[in-house]
């Protein structure tokens, strides 16, 4: 089964910079909800090119200015952050704070990823992790789930300039005594502003080294040396790039990624159960909700069908479903993080079949 993506990079997590002025710049346990919290998408581009860019240098008095070079991106993900009730291994999990998913397709064969995280006193843990695989493979009916407990330490909070951070060693068998072994350490060294596409932010620079030890026979041939320069912002942007060594200034640098943070996206899923006998329309959970909640619906018949939402005024303020469907019964999920806290109305109408009940959106 194909590993989706690394949880723990070199990079850490997205940091909250407090107040206006560039030398106060923290992280607290209460700002972790502006980016695990249930709603919310980190949406990431990577690109292969080769390119000049000034990367800065390390200072802990004056502010910096950095502007991310032009690339172009091959690959795009979304990694989405959900309850861990909500998921289907939450049992696995209990005491986790955080969740986070990702899925895929690949011919006939699906596969979804979920890492589960806890705040406990002044520290974020990685606790585990699923990996499940439904479908088809070479011809061959699969549905087979990984679940993985390893509690490893995100960071200690507050994280702020000036701060380091190790991680490993973390141990890879190949075959026998033919091993690999990463270690890493990471330094906040730099303030200033980071310019990206999308606008113009206060950053933190996160500078990361990697060595990695290469055991043939239990004897050591090589040890590799990597080296990352990232930015950390406020708003949940953040650029990641590869260099060739701890150079400062204007550098060559590589495998530049891009990664923001922003509303999930509303997602219409169809369950794979028998066919409902009549329409219903469920009450949305969780309920109240802050600043996600999903709804789910069947519709015994293929027809035209609109879920929608209004305010208790009777205006539109979503619309989540618009278009034909088949019979089947369905999830969606209602992002309301730029809607105003209140009761709201949703209704679904297919054909001459009407039910409309009410949420509250608690901020």
């Amino acid at each position: 089964m194909k590993q989706f993506f690394r949880m723990l990079s070199s990079a850490a997590f997205v940091l909250f910079l407090q107040g206006a002025a560039f030398s106060q710049i923290s992280i607290t346990a209460g700002d972790l909800p502006n980016y695990f919290g249930a709603g919310n998408s980190w949406f990431s581009y990577r690109s292969t090119d080769t390119v000049t860019m000034d990367i800065g240098t390390a200072s802990n008095s004056a502010p910096e200015t950095w502007s991310m070079p032009s690339v172009t991106f091959i690959d795009t993900t979304r990694t989405d952050n959900v309850l861990p009730a909500s998921t289907p291994y939450s049992s696995d999990f209990p005491g986790a704070t955080y969740a986070q998913t990702q899925s895929f397709s690949e011919g006939t064969a699906t596969s979804e990823y979920y890492g589960y995280y806890t705040l406990s006193s002044n520290t974020l843990w990685f606790v585990g992790s699923v990996e499940h695989e439904a479908g088809s493979v070479s011809g061959h009916a699969v549905d087979t789930s990984i679940i993985t407990h390893k509690v490893q330490a995100v960071f200690t909070l507050p994280v702020q300039l000036g701060g380091t951070m190790t991680s490993g060693p973390d141990t890879i068998y190949a075959s026998g005594n033919d091993v690999e072994v990463n270690t890493g350490s990471t330094k906040y060294d730099a303030y200033g502003s980071l310019t990206l596409p999308n606008g113009t932010f206060p950053a933190l620079r996160v500078n990361g080294t990697t060595i990695t030890k290469i055991y043939l026979s239990g004897s050591l041939i090589n040890t590799l040396p990597s080296y990352t320069i990232s930015w950390l912002t406020g708003s949940g942007n953040q650029l990641s790039v590869e260099v060739d060594s701890n150079a400062s200034g204007s550098v060559k640098v590589r495998s530049v990624s891009l990664t923001t943070v922003g509303p999930t996206p509303a997602t219409l899923v169809k369950s794979p159960a028998k066919l409902p006998g009549n329409f219903v329309l469920s009450q949305n959970y969780p309920n109240p909700f802050n600043p996600s909640t999903q709804i789910q619906f069947s519709v015994p018949k293929a027809g035209f069908v609109t879920l929608k939402v209004y305010d208790m005024l009777g205006r539109e303020v979503a619309t989540l479903v618009n278009g034909e469907l088949s019979a089947s019964s369905y999830s969606i999920t209602w992002n309301a993080a730029n809607v105003a806290s209140g009761m709201y109305l949703y209704k679904l109408e297919a054909g001459k079949y009407s039910v409309t009940k009410k949420m509250v959106l608690m901020k």
